[in-house]
């Protein structure tokens, strides 16, 4: 079950469902590494920036590598401070813990009772579409039950 774990977080790290956080605004004048930011100033949050940094996730950010939120012996998920698909601190998602069940139990359901593939000849678009957020472009997937 820690694989399976480590892979949903490696999918919200890799496509962040919501890549840019909803605008904020300052309440008072503040620095920040340097830089002020003026009362009243609209702010937006990158968080794609922070999901794909080489800095926090290796020279290989862009790849799909559930193994990064494993320990050594992959018996243990490790979670990362710079994982924040659901954002941070106060203003972070108040349904991130029932995201993150629901989301699992989904996945484990659907991965015990079928077998899922990709049609023949079928190659993946992982892009997307942005909008209000980050949503798969339409894409045809084979579910057989398992026996």
């Amino acid at each position: 079950m820690p694989y399976v774990e480590a892979t949903i977080m490696e999918i919200m790290r890799w496509r962040c469902a919501i890549p840019l956080n909803l605008l904020r605004y300052t309440l008072w004048t503040t620095e920040l590494n340097g830089y002020v930011i003026p009362k009243g100033s609209t702010i937006m949050a990158n968080l794609w920036a922070v999901l794909h940094n080489p800095k926090y996730w290796g020279r290989d950010a862009e790849v799909f590598r559930p193994e990064r939120f494993l320990s050594d012996d992959g018996k243990t998920v490790l979670k990362s401070d710079y994982f924040i698909p659901f954002s941070v601190g106060k203003r972070s998602c108040p349904g991130e813990p029932f995201a993150r069940s629901e989301v699992f139990m989904y996945l484990v359901c659907i991965m015990q009772k079928y077998h899922v593939s990709l049609p023949e000849g079928a190659v993946p678009d992982f892009e997307g579409v942005l909008g209000l957020s980050l949503a798969p472009k339409p894409f045809e997937i084979c579910i057989k039950k398992r026996r």
